[in-house]
């Protein structure tokens, strides 16, 4: 058993009422509860079942099925291709062409308003710019509202006009016997509207090409990869509707120095024999300029020094990566008679017949290798 309320109660009628009382039934009800009129939050649902009483009781074979079975009728109730289950052109009736557009015109033209579709976009950007966040120029083509028809797509002085085939709702109904198919009105192609005098600028589309140039904001601590997402700012929507949306996909340039690693930062810096042996003070590049680091006696090639916060920005949070240098002892390729000299007498004295003085790594290696093949 279902517990809606009985049809000719909610339109406030007799069972004898003929088509007439029905009408001004219904049209003083849907004023009545019309939520554009009624604040009341109980108003839409109560509209709702206004409509659903008028849609099976204005149609003779629903009705006399309404009147045998009631709500428990086999199969239930349906009406045409408006919203709330009822023919538009028999509600247009009722109301009037300009009071129907008024109540109704939202819920049979919400096919004409139609979404802007997005547009993508790419951008590349520098390192620096990630570590402190930007505002760059981006030029890109969208489609905009036409500036000489305003976008309704007629030329300036003249209106759409409704579709006489479809009465503005932009279907048609066929029928074919005990079957009806609702499909877009081929005259209007759905639209709802008739342009008969097409503006010159879009043609009647009420759009335009357009070359756009706008600042971007990129925040600090983005990435290739990311896209960012500017709302409205896409292809214009048609008939009134909302724009599309830009989006931004990010690509970040290669540095001459440093390697990203999420926050981080990995700079390599070369350094000499004797700098890595007898430790130095040497000069590294940062996102903020130049600066010193020591190195302590007797480094091996590829020690990493870090340096905390010099890194990039996390986009999301407060934190800050580092930088990582990474040490490589750069080995000369061309020596001058000296200059070989003094390696020769270096090596000498760094490798005795003992191997005292052998570097522990490499003596560690050459017991080792000792040991494989005596």
């Amino acid at each position: 058993m279902t517990n809606k309320a009985d049809y000719y109660d909610l339109l406030d009628v007799g069972r004898e009422a003929d088509a007439d009382a029905l009408k001004k039934a219904f049209r003083k009800k849907a004023l009545q509860f019309h939520p554009d009129r009624n604040s009341d939050p109980a108003a839409e649902d109560q509209f709702k079942a206004v409509n659903e009483a008028y849609a099976v009781l204005s149609d003779p074979e629903q009705r006399a099925r309404y009147d045998r079975f009631g709500h428990e009728a086999p199969g239930g109730f349906g009406g045409g291709p408006g919203p709330f289950g009822f023919d538009p052109d028999s509600v247009r009736d009722v109301f009037g062409g300009d009071l129907f557009e008024q109540l109704f015109g939202a819920f049979f033209r919400g096919g004409n308003a139609r979404h802007g579709r997005d547009v993508s976009a790419g951008m590349t950007v520098t390192l620096e710019e990630v570590a402190h966040g930007a505002d760059k120029p981006l030029s890109f083509a969208r489609r905009g509202v036409c500036a000489i028809c305003g976008g309704d797509g007629a030329r300036p002085g003249t209106r759409p006009v409704r579709c006489a085939t479809c009465a503005g709702v932009g279907q048609v109904r066929l029928r074919q016997g005990f079957f009806s198919m609702v499909q877009p009105c081929p005259d209007c192609r759905g639209e709802g509207t008739v342009i008969a005098s097409p503006c010159e600028g879009c043609r009647g589309v009420g759009e335009t090409p357009q070359q756009v140039t706008m600042q971007i904001p990129v925040p600090p601590g983005i990435a290739t990869g990311h896209k960012l997402r500017l709302d409205g700012e896409g292809h214009a929507g048609r008939r009134g509707g909302a724009p599309g949306d830009l989006y931004v996909l990010i690509e970040v340039e290669p540095h001459a120095f440093f390697e990203r690693r999420d926050d981080d930062l990995v700079c390599e810096v070369p350094i000499s024999f004797p700098q890595a042996a007898l430790g130095a003070t040497v000069e590294v590049p940062t996102l903020e300029g130049k600066a010193k680091v020591k190195v302590p006696p007797g480094t091996q090639s590829g020690k990493t020094l870090r340096l905390r916060g010099r890194g990039l920005p996390a986009v999301r949070g407060r934190a800050t990566g580092d930088q990582l240098v990474r040490l490589q002892i750069e080995t000369p390729t061309h020596l001058d008679p000296e200059q070989r000299e003094l390696l020769e007498r270096l090596e000498a004295t760094l490798h005795g017949e003992d191997g005292e003085g052998t570097p522990s790594r490499r003596r560690s290696f050459l017991d080792k290798l000792k040991e494989l093949f005596d």
